[in-house]
């Protein structure tokens, strides 16, 4: 009887373990626009027109982060380029964004080594869920009041840009013209960026070790009671 109770305990907690909602989410504190502003080596707006995953990595560790090609049509910070790079990690959990390709954000990138990512992105730039990104309505001019928040990170909308924010970024430096535009990638609504579907994924050490030990329940429910 103690062995079917510890086998029923070891599954469940192998299980609950195993749920990617029990994953560590990203939590963000709320900062105002100066601080982003401040925090950040480069802010410009921008269209996505590229995405790839880095090189490299451990095949049982988290999986690469993910770089961002952006047409930059105005920049609020830091030195003018018609493109940038910006990477970011691969999922939301680790404050990951997600970027679309085909739209435009407002991008608050910090320069230099994160400490965010397992696998060097080869970039000098990055961002995360908590570095102030928002979308942006379409066009190639200076912010303004009216065009709005389509969409921030959290997925909420406002119909106005706030006045602080536009305060805080001040007056931009419009983008040198591109030579080439890179080839868009397209990414798949409802996965990973890297395809795979985002239900029932856990790696690393922790998700090896979680199913070892639901492994183990189901050994030892196996086992027959000795006579």
């Amino acid at each position: 009887m103690t062995h079917r109770l510890l086998a029923v305990l070891l599954l469940i907690i192998g299980t609950v373990a195993f749920t990617p909602s029990t994953a560590c989410a990203c939590s963000c504190a709320l900062r105002p626009p100066s601080e982003l502003m401040k925090g950040s080596a480069t802010v410009f707006t921008g269209t996505v027109t590229a995405a790839r995953r880095a090189g490299g990595g451990d095949p049982l560790g988290p999986p690469p982060p993910f770089v961002f090609t952006f047409r930059a049509d105005q920049i609020y910070k830091g030195t003018p380029s018609a493109t940038y790079e910006v990477a970011t990690n691969a999922d939301s959990a680790a404050c990951g964004v997600d970027f679309t390709i085909g739209s435009r954000y407002l991008v608050f990138a910090s320069a230099g080594k994160s400490g965010l990512f397992d696998t060097d992105p080869g970039v000098p730039l990055y961002t995360s869920l908590c570095s102030g990104n928002v979308m942006v309505r379409p066009g190639t001019g200076p912010l303004r009041p009216r065009d709005g928040i389509v969409r921030d990170e959290n997925g909420q909308g406002g119909a106005r840009l706030d006045k602080a924010l536009l305060t805080a970024l001040g007056t931009p430096t419009r983008a040198p013209a591109a030579t080439a535009d890179p080839s868009p990638v397209t990414v798949t609504p409802g996965t990973l960026k890297d395809g795979r579907s985002p239900v029932g994924i856990y790696t690393g050490a922790a998700g090896a070790g979680t199913a070892a030990l639901a492994f183990v329940g189901w050994r030892l429910l196996r086992r027959r009671p000795r006579t």
